[in-house]
């Protein structure tokens, strides 16, 4: 496609590759500018003059009705369909001019007559070649500006399938529409919607199709660029929130990363693996000291309530003896065995003592062992979930990985400047 004259010329001009998708975007926003300036001002204004175009169309309608009302004219062109047609009224009007008794009116539509269709020949060459280079900038677009989606479906795409059918269907309207124009335009192509529309309430286009084929023409070529201009700036913004999501998810990778050396970090200093075996064997040696020193502790509590109720049965014999004694009975016997007793009440008292002495000795060591076993319990489970975490930071940290690499996949695709060269070839395989 032949580049369109302008003194906002872009870096890159469509010969060779680009250096960066930026110069494709420029290329593309001048191109565009330069297609509309074309449409508008030197095909649509040239093709309906200084006036109103519906006012234009109402003008050249009134032509056709006069030089299209005789029986005659009508049997040999009953529709104004296409050029062919444009042409035989033309002939049939040269050979009505030549007739006696017209006045200057109907030499005035003759004039305008040929005027509107030698104009409507060379704005049908204009619009053939304004298709070309705008299906020029279809394939560019398809060339330089595709999106890709990510494998989770995160970009929101909608429009470029969108865009892309609306696109497709205009330039195929356009086509046919041209193709159509020089033996008979098919109506059903005309579009339902806007100035087409309004050209059609406005005039008599079921006798004279041919009125509204450029109107409804020049708005698909209005939508076609707008579509356009559409895409390259969705492209922009597509290819932003790509850049986006990878530094944030990069920057998100970074963090767990980080998060993962310090819960290393802290695990390694906790336990190693050796230690953490270590460990393992001390807690299982912890339950068994705990579990002996609980069965040394009962035993002793049973030995001290058997003191106890022998303690209690000798200070039971001893009133017993003294009562003896009181009443003089046995007087000698019974004091020698108040003495025993006591001797052996003494005696218990000073065992139960040691028994219980014993008994807290016990407890505190059990407490000890116990508190060292919930030390070392709480190191394991810390220990254990610090692997849990770790282990979940894997996870996270590949999925993020993969991430990474499919964001920057589709910016290799969009941006390395071999692919933009790739693309400049296929693109002007295509072009």
């Amino acid at each position: 496609m032949a580049p369109l004259q302008n003194s906002m010329k872009p870096i890159w001009t469509g010969d060779t590759p680009p250096a960066n998708i930026q110069e494709t975007w420029d290329y593309i926003d001048f191109q565009l500018r330069m297609l509309k300036n074309k449409l508008m001002t030197k095909i649509e204004k040239v093709f309906y003059g200084s006036i109103d175009p519906i006012q234009y169309l109402i003008h050249v309608e009134e032509v056709f009705k006069h030089k299209h009302r005789t029986k005659r004219v009508k049997q040999e062109i009953p529709k104004l369909a296409s050029v062919n047609d444009l042409d035989n009224l033309c002939k049939v009007t040269v050979a009505d001019g030549k007739r006696p008794g017209l006045g200057v009116r109907d030499a005035g539509f003759s004039k305008d007559l040929r005027t509107y269709t030698d104009g409507f020949k060379k704005t049908l060459k204009q619009l053939d070649e304004l298709y070309d280079d705008v299906h020029d900038m279809f394939t560019l677009l398809h060339t330089y500006c595709r999106n890709y989606q990510s494998l989770e479906g995160e970009f929101d795409l909608k429009w470029a399938r969108e865009t892309n059918l609306e696109l497709k269907n205009n330039l195929r309207g356009i086509s046919e529409l041209l193709s159509s124009a020089k033996n008979g335009v098919n109506v059903k192509l005309f579009s339902s919607e806007k100035f087409s529309l309004e050209v059609a309430e406005t005039c008599d286009c079921r006798r004279y199709p041919i009125l509204r084929l450029f109107p409804d023409i020049f708005q698909k070529f209005h939508i076609c660029l707008q579509m356009i201009g559409k895409w390259r700036a969705y492209d922009q913004i597509y290819l932003e929130d790509v850049q986006f999501k990878l530094i944030r998810i990069k920057r998100l990778l970074r963090l767990k990363q980080e998060e993962y050396g310090n819960l290393e970090l802290e695990h390694g200093n906790l336990l190693s693996n050796i230690v953490e075996k270590r460990v393992r064997v001390k807690l299982k040696e912890l339950h068994e000291r705990i579990k002996l020193i609980e069965n040394e502790i009962s035993r002793l509590h049973t030995r001290r309530k058997q003191m106890l109720g022998e303690k209690g049965d000798t200070e039971q014999m001893i009133l017993d003896k003294k009562r003896l004694v009181y009443f003089d009975r046995e007087t000698r016997d019974n004091k020698r065995d108040v003495e025993v007793l006591s001797k052996k009440m003494k005696s218990l008292a000073k065992g139960v003592k040691l028994v219980e002495k014993e008994i807290g000795i016990k407890e505190e060591e059990k407490r000890d062992f116990e508190r060292e076993l919930e030390r070392l319990r709480l190191t394991v489970s810390r220990s254990n979930q610090l692997a849990f975490e770790r282990t979940e930071l894997v996870k996270e940290m590949d999925i993020l990985s993969e991430k990474v690499q499919e964001l920057e996949s589709i910016m290799f695709r969009k941006t390395d400047r071999n692919k933009l060269a790739e693309a400049h070839e296929k693109a002007q395989a295509k072009i």
